[in-house]
C-alpha cells in the first residue's frame, strides 16, 4: 500500500489515563520487531476513552461520517528510532467500524456496548465488550477538566505520551506503519475516577496498583493514512 490519507475524524471529550509498568511486563505483548519506549525508567500503558465524531473516508464531508464512543489501550514503542504507539486493544460501539479497522489495519478492535454521557463539564464513560470469543473487558471512567487546556512542554512526560504521530503494526514478522496527522494536543489538568482492571487484564497485564496520571483532551482533528512498510 502507498502512504496516502484514508480516514478523517474528530476526537472529542477524551481522557488520557497513563500508568507506568515494568517493560518486562510488555515483552510478550509487543512484537520483537518493535522496541519498547521508556521514560522515567518505566514503560507506559494508557487508556484513552473518547467520543469519535464524523469518522469517514477523508474526501467525504462530515455528514457522511460515523459517530461512536471508543476506548483504546496502547503502549509506546520505537522502530528504527522513530517513536509511535502500539495498540493492545481498541473497543468501539460500531460493528461496521470494527470490521473496517480489522480489515484495513489489522488492529485489535472489539465491538463493545458503550454508554457516554455528559453533565456540564463532567463526562461518564462505560464500556462492555460484546464479542463472545474475546476476553471479557469492562472499562469505566468519570472525569472532568480542572483547568484550561494548553500544549505540553516539548520535553515533558505529557508530550512523550501524547505527541505520537505513528501507529505500528507487525504482520508475519513485517513492520507496518500508519502516519496519524493532527495538530499538537491541547491538554487540560483533570480529575478522574478510572476503572481499568478488566481492560488491562484482558491483554495479560496486571490490574493497576496506582491511580493513573490523567489529562483531559477537549478536541482534536485527525487524518489517518494507509499502512506502509517503513
Amino acid at each position: 500500500m502507498r502512504d496516502v490519507p484514508v480516514v478523517s475524524l474528530t476526537w472529542r471529550d477524551g481522557l488520557f489515563a497513563h500508568w507506568p509498568v515494568e517493560a518486562s511486563r510488555l515483552q510478550s505483548l509487543v512484537p520483537d520487531e518493535l522496541e519498547i519506549d521508556t521514560r522515567e525508567d518505566s514503560a507506559w500503558v494508557s487508556a484513552l476513552p473518547s467520543l469519535v465524531r464524523a469518522s469517514r473516508p477523508w474526501l467525504l464531508p462530515e455528514p457522511a461520517g460515523l459517530d461512536f464512543p471508543q476506548v483504546n489501550l496502547r503502549t509506546y514503542v520505537r522502530h528504527e528510532t522513530r517513536p509511535g504507539v502500539y495498540f493492545l486493544s481498541l473497543d468501539a460501539a460500531t460493528a461496521f467500524g470494527v470490521k473496517v479497522a480489522r480489515a484495513v489495519w489489522g488492529l485489535p478492535y472489539h465491538h463493545a456496548e458503550i454508554d457516554f454521557e455528559t453533565d456540564g463539564e463532567r463526562r461518564r464513560f462505560e464500556s462492555n465488550r460484546l464479542h463472545t470469543d474475546d476476553s471479557p473487558a469492562r472499562f469505566a471512567a468519570e472525569y472532568r477538566p480542572t483547568g484550561r487546556p494548553s500544549h505540553a512542554d516539548r520535553d515533558s512526560l505529557s508530550a512523550f505520551l501524547a505527541e505520537r504521530y505513528r501507529l505500528y503494526l507487525v504482520r508475519n514478522g513485517t513492520v507496518w506503519c500508519s502516519r496519524v496527522e493532527h495538530d499538537p494536543w491541547r491538554l487540560a489538568p483533570a480529575e478522574a475516577t478510572v476503572h481499568a482492571d478488566d481492560l488491562l487484564e484482558s491483554v495479560g497485564l496486571p490490574a493497576p496498583s496506582t491511580d493513573p496520571m490523567v489529562q483531559y483532551a477537549p478536541r482534536a482533528e485527525f487524518r489517518i493514512r494507509t499502512p506502509f512498510r517503513p
